[in-house]
């Protein structure tokens, strides 16, 4: 930006808004104790760092699971050789900047307490563990936030280009069209036609941000991973306990029922004829109807969560929602509850253990692989990845498969080969189809148990 004064140029930049930096700083400096011991407790993460190290080795682009994540496989590519901090200091940088974008949105519609939201947004438990591991949960979040912030502010080119980046980092985030549809026809001043093209660009970015996938397998990544069953309680300790932890938990339903029993919730009539406030509603109800279809992992409820605080900051009392905002601060650090036991430490607290379980027991297999005979095959199911991670195996001694092919079995059962294997999900899903374990398998180590 330039003033010219007295026929002198002078050169100013745009003022460093402190808040956002203070913001930075904070979520930073929240996490830095939590990214060196490894890469997280879900394996997932460790198949998209390995599927960027066989991008980058062999230049095969493989999934790391279906339907596929390119944007992180493809960024895994770049950074693979990275020590465990540097990976999981991506994804604090990525929770960063869906802090700052919820802010900016907060500011927007000048909703009271922003600062204090978009902090607590980082400290929701759910929010906060997938901050300092590498899964791509908040790396989703951060494309989501950009794109509606950008549609907000009528940047209709960098909204279309984030909602592909959202879509690239976990395709399911595809339900949310008709969400950001709806609130497109308000934003572009209820033009219909404009809503139209903008929507359909909006596929158009999601499908050449996702075209890696799209061209490896031919339209064959559509595999659906929905459970059979959960149980009631199951359900309500994924979709409530492991998101906003039992303090978080506790302090929302507090504050709504003082809200209600004192005020009621006056503000919910005005509401619904707030057209970003449907907006809002409708992420979340998209979002848990996907939950009740897929209820794997608390993580799937990220999206919703900004808009969750959007609504009960609306419709409760400043002074409840700081109680509210306070309570989700340390929920990640204290008091945690599952379906087995109740623990003074928080979830973030007991992730670093069952992270150490789960690093104790890869090092015991790997001694156990190393120590084994040669001329093998090694069975070692969903923890593949993270095995040869850690391992450092010569692989010209020692075959370690994570499924076994026709070619294994016929060498097993030729006897060419022996079978030896891990318990896992997997073992006991291919031994359920043809019995191979049960007649040639020689088990090297039981299955893992996490101690809760």
């Amino acid at each position: 930006m330039t003033d010219i004064t007295n026929n002198k140029l002078i050169t100013t930049k745009p003022p460093i808004n402190n808040k956002e930096v203070i913001i930075a700083m904070i979520i930073l400096l929240s996490r830095i104790p939590f990214i060196f011991n490894s890469l997280g407790q879900d394996l997932d993460g460790w198949r998209e760092v390995y599927s960027g190290k066989m991008l980058s080795e062999y230049h095969v682009y493989n999934v790391s699971r279906f339907p596929g994540y390119p944007f992180p496989e493809f960024v895994f590519s770049l950074f693979h050789q990275q020590p465990y901090w540097y990976l999981n200091s991506l994804s604090i940088i990525f929770t960063i900047g869906a802090c700052l974008f919820f802010y900016r949105i907060l500011e927007y519609f000048k909703i009271s307490l922003s600062f204090l939201m978009a902090i607590v947004l980082s400290f929701v438990p759910i929010v906060y563990l997938n901050s300092t591991v590498v899964m791509d949960y908040n790396w989703s979040l951060f494309f989501m936030l950009g794109s509606l912030y950008f549609l907000l502010i009528k940047k209709k080119w960098a909204a279309i280009i984030f909602f592909g980046l959202m879509i690239s980092c976990r395709l399911n985030n595809a339900i949310f069209l008709p969400a950001f549809t709806f609130l497109a026809y308000f934003q572009l001043g209820k033009n219909l036609k404009e809503t139209i093209i903008f929507s359909v660009l909006l596929v158009l970015s999601a499908i050449i941000f996702f075209l890696p996938v799209i061209l490896r397998y031919r339209g064959d990544f559509l595999h659906s991973y929905g459970t059979e069953s959960v149980s009631l309680f199951s359900f309500f300790s994924l979709s409530i306990l492991y998101v906003y932890g039992a303090i978080g938990t506790l302090g929302i339903l507090t504050s709504l029922a003082i809200q209600f029993f004192t005020d009621k919730f006056k503000n919910i009539q005005f509401l619904l004829k707030d057209h970003f406030i449907v907006f809002c509603s409708l992420m979340i109800f998209i979002n848990l109807i996907f939950f009740v279809k897929y209820p794997l992992e608390s993580g799937y409820l990220i999206p919703s969560i900004p808009f969750i605080l959007i609504i009960l900051q609306r419709i409760i009392s400043d002074k409840l929602m700081k109680f509210a905002l306070f309570s989700l601060i340390i929920s990640p650090f204290l008091i945690s509850v599952n379906a087995k036991n109740f623990k003074i430490k928080g979830s973030i607290l007991m992730n670093e253990n069952y992270e150490d379980q789960e690093l104790k027991y890869c090092k015991i297999v790997i001694q156990k692989i190393k120590s084994g005979p040669e001329n093998s095959i090694i069975h070692v199911g969903n923890f593949y990845e993270q095995l040869v991670s850690m391992g450092d195996f010569d692989f010209k001694k020692i075959k370690l498969v994570n499924h076994l092919s026709q070619e294994n079995i016929s060498l097993i059962k030729k006897g060419e080969k022996k079978l030896y294997y891990i318990e896992t999900s997997n073992s006991d899903a291919e031994n359920e189809k043809t019995h191979l374990f049960n007649e040639y398998g020689i088990l090297l180590y039981p299955k893992f148990e996490l101690m809760r």
